[in-house]
This record gives C-alpha cells, structure tokens and sequence, in this order.
C-alpha cells in the first residue's frame, strides 16, 4: 500500500490589502451623493419658486409639525377647519370661538378693560370714534391678532384693515375662501358691527401678482369675491344686512406697499365704518340725486363753464 501524501495549499494573508475592497466605502459614497443630490434639489426650488409661494413654505413649516400626523399639502389652504354655511349660520366650532371670545369682550365685568364702553348707536364724532377704536383694538390684542389688523381714525370714520403676513394668509392662493384664522377674526368683529349702526363698506385688494393662466379672470374678480366673502362672513357671525353701504373690489390700485407691488400686506380686507356726513357722499355719487345738493350744484357750475357755451355766446 502506497503512502498517498496530503498536498496542503497555504494562502498567506497581508494585512490592509484586501480591506480596500470591502464594501463600506459604498455607503459613504452613496451618502455623499444622496446629500449632493439634495443640495442641488434645494437650489433649484429656491430658483423656481417666487416669493409668495416661499411664504406659504415657512408659514407651513411655521404652523404644522412631522408628529401632527396631518402635515398635509403646504399650499393647500382651503381645507378648513371651520367651514361656513353662507345660507344660514357659522358652523358649531367657529359659534362657540367667537361666543367665548365676545362674552368675555361684552361682559364688562370690572377687569379694566374697554369692553364695556361700546354701546348701540351710531359712533360720528372725532371723540366716539376713538373709542370705538380703542374697543376694536382690545379686541385685537385679546385674540393675539395685533399683526394682521390695523386700525386708523380718519375724517370719514373709522378704517380697519386685515392683511395678511408671511405667517398668516388670509385666502388660499388665487381663491376666495378664507383661512381658519382670518375666518374666527371676522366671526368675532361680527358683534361690533352689530352694535356699531354706521354704514359699512368693505373693499377687497390684492397684490400686483397677475394670473399665469389666459382665462378672464383677474385680480378684478378676485378681489370684489374676497370682499364680499368678507361680507357674509360678518353677517353670519351676526351682522345686520343693512350695515353694508357698499361692497367693492379694488384689485392692486390701491397698495399699501407700493415699493413692493408684491408684498403681503397689499393682500387685505378693508372695513370702512362711515360717519353720516360720509356715508352721505357715498350715497349722492351712486344714489338717487336729490334737488339743490352738492353734486347738483358742482354739475351745473361745470356746465355753465363750459367753452362750447362760451363760443355760442360770440357767435351771438
């Protein structure tokens, strides 16, 4: 019997050559490349997107957190948490906001507050005004809405104004339906204007952003439906109907900010409480004339002034 010898084949091992060709670079390289592939997906949105839409960018980003389990869409809006019915009364959630917010605003109840100075009537001098004023701006500081609403004491009245900002907007973009927070503010100004027996108008404005599609629609339209979305907001949180005078839209003639036709304040409802002297003017350039007013006068001055009769009068 042969002896059959056991050939053995020793692979000797050099440390740190073959730890090149493992796999763990891979995962760096593929992190790298996934952090580059992110930076530049950053700076191309910052490129196409304009200014308004980075508002509503970090008014979500504001306004909703990862763990809310709702993050929903940024630039969606118009799913509100308290929708209006615009034939009958605000929904169960927005009534009991603004019962809470105007009991405690009505109560009068010795807190030194200016809430028992507002009474029924009609507010028309400089004086009432101001208090007036001052009842609305207590108001304002009692729902924490002082950066989203401007009051001002004119010779005409009293002017309040809700605008928006980078971190509350008013309507959704491009569209007339108002914003939980905007909506609750004018559910709550309802009972001035209810107490309040001046005449109202209320004008509509936005930016000079223009429509990107070629439709009919414009800034025009938009701005005349906000308005009177405004409008049955107040009268469905109390509003008489025979407090608005006018309704208008204003489109962008008007700016607040007109270095930036752009700007978020430009976007705004304006509520114009009318003195009677005022509210008399409104009325004689769009009611019925009466005989022997100013308007009346200032046309027949114009008429008698004008050449064509000058020159019949030489020709004679």
């Amino acid at each position: 019997m042969q002896n059959h010898e056991q050939v053995v084949f020793k692979r000797s091992y050099k440390s740190g050559h073959d730890e090149a060709h493992g796999g763990a670079w891979k995962v760096a390289f593929a992190d790298f490349m996934i952090a580059l592939m992110a930076l530049f997906l950053v700076l191309w949105l910052s490129s196409v997107v304009d200014q308004e839409e980075r508002e509503a960018i970090v008014s979500y980003l504001n306004s909703s957190s990862v763990f809310d389990g709702e993050a929903g869409n940024p630039f969606d809006t118009s799913s509100s948490m308290h929708p209006i019915d615009f034939g009958g009364s605000a929904n169960d959630l927005s009534s009991h906001n603004a019962a809470v917010t105007n009991a405690s605003f009505f109560s009068g109840n010795g807190d030194g507050s200016q809430s028992n100075s507002l009474i029924q009537g009609k507010y028309e001098t400089q004086e009432q005004l101001a208090v007036l004023a001052k009842v609305v701006e207590e108001m304002i500081r009692q729902i924490s809405a002082q950066g989203n609403i401007m009051v001002e004491v004119t010779p005409q009245g009293l002017r309040i104004v809700l605008q928006d900002d980078y971190k509350q907007h008013m309507f959704n973009r491009g569209g007339a339906e108002l914003t939980p927070f905007f909506e609750d503010l004018l559910l709550a100004l309802a009972p001035v204007f209810q107490r309040v027996e001046n005449p109202l108008i209320i004008s509509g404005h936005t930016d000079a952003t223009r429509f990107k599609s070629h439709n009919s629609r414009s800034n025009w339209e938009l701005s005349a439906s906000r308005a009177n979305v405004a409008r049955q907001t107040l009268q469905s949180g109390g509003m008489p109907d025979n407090r608005v005078l006018q309704v208008t839209g204003m489109s962008d003639r008007a700016l607040l900010n007109a270095e930036s036709p752009t700007a978020s304040e430009n976007r705004r409802i304006e509520l114009f409480v009318l003195t009677s002297p005022a509210a008399e003017i409104v009325d004689a350039l769009f009611g019925k004339h009466q005989p022997n007013n100013a308007l009346d006068k200032a046309r027949q001055q114009a008429r008698f002034n004008q050449p064509v009769l000058r020159r019949e009068k030489e020709a004679g």
